[in-house]
């Protein structure tokens, strides 16, 4: 059986914080993979967020 503080650091680490500023910006904390895969889809251009969101493909695996 896990313990409490066990658990709670694994759920600490499931979580991203994202404030979207009144220009469009979008400043993002604790990005994990599946909100990198969002952020991806509103700027299909960064290319940074794009390997953030699937790490396992090299930069020059990716489409252009």
């Amino acid at each position: 059986m896990k313990t409490q503080p066990a658990m709670a650091a694994r759920t600490a680490n499931q979580h991203s914080e994202f404030l979207i500023l009144p220009g469009g910006k979008i400043l993002a904390h604790n990005i994990t993979p599946t909100m990198a895969k969002i952020l991806s889809e509103l700027d299909p251009n960064d290319e940074p967020m794009r390997r953030r969101a699937n790490p396992k493909i090299s930069k020059h695996e990716l489409p252009n």
